[in-house]
């Protein structure tokens, strides 16, 4: 958040803090000689610092699209400028943003998030405030690692971040990692790719006319599923399948950006599920999973409890009906009594398809890892028309194992959120994913297409796991 904090009401400087009261200029060049108005020396040494310039915006950006392509280059999922949104009054929703949020998956598909807070100032005054700062909006968002980039760092801020458990990297160092990913597109998809970013803004002015469309749940899809856990991005998912089916068809970009943040979101979340599969079984995550899209928790299961004591008081309130009726002579009629825990309880169709979809990525860690990448390029790339996702850079993302896996995802959002919307994103399987990198990758920049070697067979995608 180069040149600032987020606030609700922007601060003047002092330049306009006198236009705001009607002082002109000439007055205040008169008034500052004579020294009139008591305290006028104390108010300019405490005059607010000056807003940033555009050329200073400009810098805070670039810096930001830098670190976050270097993380993508490092094999995670980045994303730029993500807003941390709270339960707040109308208008007060958004706490702050992350500069930089990454994701990245280990070989057990673990998931562990980071933020990088950037700046571009070269000062060291603000550095220990922006060090402790950053320590709690850690702790806040629960990220595993936080890293401050600065222009240059100094030894006070090194023991600070170090007592505090951060991470500080100064743009040099920065420099010196990018010369090895040389080859990576400098703007792709999320990381300030054009084609991404016209693509969402069309979106939000389509959404504005759509009202079956919640604004929080688009903001959750975009944002927040990154960074929750797989009950919450499954519950989003179900929420978004109700919203849709109260309105039409989604028109274009609109329906194919809200139908790609959702495979994300699917992803993750099964991603995250898959992780458990070496603790949990298949059959504890499938009522786990149950568990979430009927009572909201798969830690509610004391609900089911509930439930089953308020069925046993309405058979007994219906039993005394009945033998009211007998006494005064009519005949009994026997109806099936209606379950309350049937009802909340009964599984969402795709429940089978979900769970068929962790053991697949489970079984590939390897690209399953990589998927959240792949994806990103498919669909906010490539899918929109883009090329960046074709540079050899990218081989290693796009080959036949990741189609396999991708065309799993695709298939079991299309059971989660319905085929109207998922239906959008069946061309991306259509990109080249017929793709191997060079046996040695040149990372300089050069390419390497020609040195490609042919992909080993795999088995078809539309097989089922055995």
């Amino acid at each position: 958040m180069d040149g600032g904090e987020n606030f609700d009401q922007p601060e003047l400087g002092g330049l306009e803090i006198e236009q705001e009261v009607g002082i002109s200029a000439s007055q205040r060049t008169t008034a500052d000689e004579r020294g009139v108005g008591h305290g006028a020396s104390s108010r300019r040494r405490r005059s607010s610092p000056p807003r940033p310039t555009a050329q200073t915006t400009s810098d805070g950006a670039d810096l930001e699209r830098r670190v976050a392509r270097l993380e993508f280059a490092e094999g995670a999922l980045a994303r730029l400028r993500v807003p941390v949104r709270v339960d707040a009054e109308a208008g007060r929703a958004i706490l702050t943003d992350i500069d930089v949020l990454a994701i990245d998956i280990d070989g057990r598909l673990r998931v562990s998030r980071s933020i990088l807070e950037c700046k571009s100032g070269r000062g060291q005054s603000g550095e220990p405030d922006r060090l402790l700062w950053l320590a709690g909006l850690q702790r806040f968002v629960g990220a595993e690692r936080a890293v401050l980039v600065r222009q240059t760092v100094s030894r006070r801020g090194r023991h600070v971040a170090a007592e505090l458990g951060l991470r500080i990297l100064d743009v040099e160092t920065l420099r010196a990692r990018e010369e090895g990913h040389g080859w990576i597109p400098q703007r792709f998809a999320h990381v300030d790719g054009e084609i991404c970013a016209l693509a969402e803004t069309r979106t939000d002015s389509q959404l504005k006319g759509l009202s079956h469309i919640p604004s929080e749940l688009v903001a959750f899809l975009r944002y927040d599923a990154v960074r929750s856990d797989s009950a919450r991005c499954l519950s989003s998912l179900g929420a978004l399948r109700t919203a849709l089916a109260a309105g039409g068809v989604l028109p274009q970009p609109a329906g194919m950006v809200i139908a790609s943040h959702a495979l994300m979101t699917l992803l993750i979340a099964a991603i995250q599920d898959a992780g458990t599969l070496d603790e949990v079984s298949s059959a504890d995550l499938r009522a786990r999973t149950q568990l979430t899209m009927t009572v909201g928790s798969p830690d509610n299961a004391h609900v089911l409890g509930v439930l089953e004591k308020a069925d046993e008081v309405l058979n007994l309130i219906v039993e005394r009906v009945h033998q009211s009726y007998a006494r005064s002579g009519s005949g009994r009629q026997d109806v099936p009594p209606i379950s309350l825990r049937q009802l909340v309880t009964d599984p969402p169709p795709w429940l089978d398809r979900y769970v068929d979809l962790g053991e697949r990525l489970r079984a590939n860690p390897a690209v399953a890892r990589e998927l959240l990448q792949t994806a990103e390029l498919a669909l906010f790339e490539g899918l929109l028309g883009g090329s960046a996702h074709t540079q050899p850079a990218f081989d290693h993302l796009f080959t036949v194992e990741h189609r396999y896996l991708l065309n799993a995802a695709l298939r079991c959002l299309d059971a989660v959120v319905g085929s109207n919307l998922a239906a959008s994103l069946r061309p991306a399987l259509e990109l080249d994913f017929d793709r191997r990198a060079g046996i040695v990758p040149d990372r300089t920049g050069r390419d390497t297409s020609a040195s490609q070697t042919p992909p080993r067979p795999v088995k078809d995608p539309e097989q089922p796991a055995k």
